[in-house]
Order: structure tokens, then C-alpha cells, then sequence
């Protein structure tokens, strides 16, 4: 009951907003918003999960599964070698039995084996733009956790500059709505559960998802940019943060092409002059050449191919050598991302469904369509696009590139497993396009019945969707690590809101 009290007085706080007409009172209730989200997430990282394991530290607080290993990475690289843990030495009898190897060296889950020595199976930008700088600027430990919190910090708020971005210069709507989209984005994109789970493998999602949230916010100002010298610009930095995504999660090398294709079309638009076009090419490519021999160099050394980032010789349950992915593991996949229901529980609302699914994790909550149902609205998207087609072509493009990347997303994510991470990465973008079809209908609608209808839905759907994602998120079957880290504070927070 506390709960939906709490979400009703958000509501009653942005309907508030109408009544003022004065753009610094209007502001001061969005940034009050912004803030409102920002200490929530602080509240998640320091309160529930200890302060001990946030703070850096001068020696590094290794905790299994994978718990600040990229610090060991930087150990390895000052020390003139690759490998990770040098002094462990792996029995005969247990290799290549990687499930004998991890029930006896549990922290080592998830990291490469390769000819008997140890690898950091993810990728190495974040040690490049985050660890390694701090490390030498500071000679402390920067932490998986603190490391988690700030990006979901730049995450929230590029998602945020993004949405406004897009919608400016075409839409106009209550100043209600455009905070509850503040809370929808804070709330119900599934960041709050990469944040109370801040492991490496959060930090690799999360960085990769910055960089390809700062991808499209320069692609947008690219598309809508006439000055040759601004594009160029952007076009270098598009390229670069799409590499370095790929340094984080490999299959973003995917959305490469996509880009790609969509500016040499805007440019091709814009001018056909050869000389433009190769100059953009060049322009687009040199951030792939340069940082693309990086990270094959780094591969290469480690694996002695070019191509392989330690998947094959992950340390886990999976035997990921012997893996093709199927049609059966894609459609599985499919149908529990969107369409699994949440289960009931005792002690809470709802609990984690550990479903009977395909390959890695299987740790779940509920489809996405039962979480944040707005992403209904994308059946639309034909006949949304045909519209923003008449109003600005350049924007189409822009609308088209981010469609091919959520459905790229969908299908690469669906074909591995069943994990919050993973559907995060989609998503996050999702619930970005679903706002934007939803606010232009809401803008284009003529008829004052109709528009308020649209706009009470709209409300509707985001007290849902908040009230389920926040009871998924302190579900006691959710988080063990609620239990095992901070009880009292989890239970009192349990009590508080159910």
C-alpha cells in the first residue's frame, strides 16, 4: 500500500507542474525529479549493499563471482603479462573439466583457462577508460560497484537527453508528462536490478551501454547538422564509442555496419559529391582500424586468434567450445523475454522465476511485455514512421537506425540466455522509442477526449509498470544478496513499502 501511495504522489507532484507557467519554477520540478532518481540509485548502491564494497580502496576487494577482476587486470598489465593470478596453477586431473575446475576454484567462474593460465574473459575497455586511469591517478582500486553506480548515472541521464533530443523539435506535451517520464525512464528500464547486482559483468553492459546511448546522441546531432566540420566531428566520436563498446560487449560490433550505413545514406542525401562521402568513409573507419588492431592484438596474445575474446574457454557449466546456438534456443528465449508471467509469492508481491529455459543464467522475472507494457505500442511503429517521414527525413533515418539496433539487440541477446542484464540491453532502447511513438500520438491527436484519454493511459501504464518493477526489485527471492549483505536494511525496506 505504501508503495502505490508513494507513486500516486509522484503523479500528484508532475500534474502540479501544470498549473505553473514560469520556466524556472517548471525546471526546478524536473531537476527535483532528476535528483529524486539519482539518490534512489544512490540509496541501492550504499545502503543495501554495504559501503565497504563500494569505496575504493588500496587493495583490491576481490569477491566471487567475478568481483573486481578488472583491478586484476591492471595488476597483470603493470606487470608486463596478459594473464590474470599468475601463481595459480591449474591440476592436470582437473583440465579441461572446467566443471571440476570452478566447484574448486569458485572465484575464478567466468574467467578464460587457455593453455593452463588465467584470462579476464571480458572485454578491456573498461580497464582502459576507467580502472587503469584512476588506478594511476589515484594508486587506489576503483570498484565494481562505485564504477556501476556512476554509469548508471550517465546512463539515466543520456537516455534522458536522448528521449528530449528526439522529441523537441516536433512534439509538444504537458509538462506533467514529461516528468513522468523522468520516473518512467528512472524506474522501469531495469537498471535499478543491474545496480543492486554490481559485478563485472554489470559493468561490461553498462559501459557498453553509455557508449551506444553517446553514439546516438551524436548521430542525432550529426543527422540534423549542417556545418561539414561539426559532422565530421561527430562522425569520428560515433565511430570511437561504438569501438569501444565492442571492447566491452563483442556482438556490438554488430551495430557497427548499421551506423555506418545510415550516415553514408545521410550524407549521400545531403551532398553526392564523391570527395564528401570518401572523406566521411575515412573519417568513420579510422576509429575502427585503430582501436580494432587493439583489441585483435589483445586477443591474439591472449588466445592466438584474432577473433576470439575467451568465449570458448569461459570457465563455467556451459562448455561454451562445443555451443552452436539454435532456432529452438532463439524462440525460447523470445517467448520468456517478452511473454513470461510473474510468479506469485509469499512474502512479497512477486518473485524471481528461475524458468526452464536455454543456455546461460535462466534467472528471471517476467517478460518484458508484463513489465513495461508501453513497448506495446511498437506495433504502431510502421505507421509512426510513415508520419515522421513526411516531417523530417533525416529524423527517420535517426528513428529506423535505432529500431535495427533494438532488433539486432533482441535477437543476439535471445539466442544466449535468459538474463536481466541481457534484456536490459534492449529494453533501455525500447522504452526510449515506445515514449517517443507514445508522446508523438499523444501530440498529434486533435481531439481534447482523446488526448486526455491517451494521456490517463499514459499515466496508467507507468503506475503499472513501476509498481511492478519496484516489487520485483526487493523481492526476497530475487536477491539473495539482500539477505547475506544487509538484512536488517532489507527488511525494513520490505516492511516499509508492502
Amino acid at each position: 500500500m505504501t508503495l502505490l501511495i508513494v507513486i500516486f504522489l509522484l503523479i500528484v507532484l508532475s500534474l502540479i507542474t501544470n498549473i505553473f507557467k514560469k520556466r524556472n519554477i517548471r525546471f526546478s520540478f524536473i531537476c527535483f525529479s532528476v535528483l529524486s532518481i539519482l539518490f534512489f540509485y544512490l540509496f541501492l548502491s550504499v545502503s543495501l549493499l554495504g559501503r565497504t564494497q563500494i569505496l575504493p580502496n588500496n587493495e583490491n576487494q576481490i569477491y566471487a563471482p567475478c568481483g573486481n577482476f578488472y583491478n586484476e587486470l591492471i595488476k597483470s598489465i603493470l606487470d608486463n603479462r596478459l594473464n590474470i593470478f599468475d601463481n595459480i596453477v591449474i591440476p592436470k586431473e582437473l583440465y579441461p573439466n572446467y566443471n571440476k575446475i570452478i566447484k574448486k576454484y569458485h572465484y575464478l567462474k567466468d574467467t578464460s583457462l587457455y593453455k593452463g593460465k588465467i584470462y579476464l574473459y571480458f572485454g578491456i575497455t573498461p580497464t582502459i577508460i576507467f580502472y587503469l586511469p584512476f588506478h594511476l591517478l589515484t594508486n587506489l582500486y576503483l570498484t565494481d560497484k562505485l564504477l556501476t553506480l556512476i554509469l548508471s548515472y550517465l546512463s539515466f541521464l543520456f537516455s534522458l537527453f536522448l528521449l528530449y533530443s528526439i522529441t523537441k523539435r516536433y512534439i509538444n506535451i504537458p509538462i506533467s508528462i514529461n516528468i513522468v517520464t523522468i520516473f518512467f525512464i528512472g524506474f522501469c528500464n531495469l537498471l535499478p536490478f543491474l545496480i543492486v547486482r554490481s559485478f563485472i559483468y554489470q559493468v561490461a553492459v553498462i559501459t557498453a551501454n553509455v557508449l551506444l546511448l553517446g553514439a546516438f546522441c551524436l548521430f542525432y546531432y550529426f543527422a540534423n547538422t549542417k556545418n561539414n566540420k561539426f559532422q565530421n566531428v561527430f562522425v569520428f566520436f560515433i565511430s570511437l564509442s561504438l569501438c569501444l563498446a565492442v571492447g566491452a560487449r563483442p556482438h556490438y560490433v554488430l551495430f557497427i555496419p548499421i551506423f555506418f550505413f545510415s550516415i553514408i545514406y545521410l550524407k549521400y542525401k545531403e551532398s553526392a559529391k564523391t570527395d564528401n562521402i570518401f572523406k566521411t568513409i575515412l573519417i568513420f573507419l579510422m576509429p575502427c582500424i585503430i582501436y580494432g588492431s587493439i583489441i585483435a592484438l589483445y586477443n591474439y596474445l591472449r588466445f592466438d586468434s584474432i577473433f576470439e575474446f575467451g568465449w570458448k574457454y569461459q570457465l563455467n557449466e556451459h562448455q561454451q567450445i562445443n555451443y552452436v546456438p539454435s532456432l529452438k534456443d532463439f524462440i525460447i528465449g523470445l517467448k520468456n523475454n517478452f511473454l513470461l508471467l510473474p510468479n506469485m509469492n509469499e512474502h512479497t508481491f512477486f518473485s524471481l522465476v528461475n524458468t526452464s529455459g536455454h543456455r546461460i543464467g535462466n534467472e528471471y522475472i517476467a517478460g518484458v511485455l508484463w513489465t513495461c507494457p508501453i513497448i506495446t505500442i511498437l506495433i504502431l511503429i510502421p505507421h509512426f514512421l510513415r508520419q515522421i517521414y513526411v516531417k523530417s527525413k533525416k529524423n527517420f533515418v535517426f528513428l529506423v537506425t535505432l529500431l535495427l539496433v533494438i532488433i539486432m539487440s533482441i535477437i543476439i541477446t535471445s539466442f544466449f540466455g535468459m538474463i536481466i542484464r541481457y534484456i536490459f540491453e534492449f529494453l533501455s532502447l525500447m522504452l526510449i522509442l515506445s515514449i517517443v511513438i507514445f508522446m508523438f500520438y499523444i501530440n498529434e491527436t486533435k481531439d481534447k477526449t482523446l488526448k486526455n484519454f491517451l494521456i490517463f493511459l499514459f499515466i496508467s501504464i507507468f503506475i503499472f509498470s513501476m509498481f511492478i518493477n519496484i516489487s520485483l526489485l526487493f523481492c526476497e527471492e530475487n536477491f539473495w544478496n539482500f539477505q547475506t549483505l544487509a538484512n536488517t536494511n532489507y527488511s525494513k525496506i520490505v516492511n516499509f513499502l508492502f
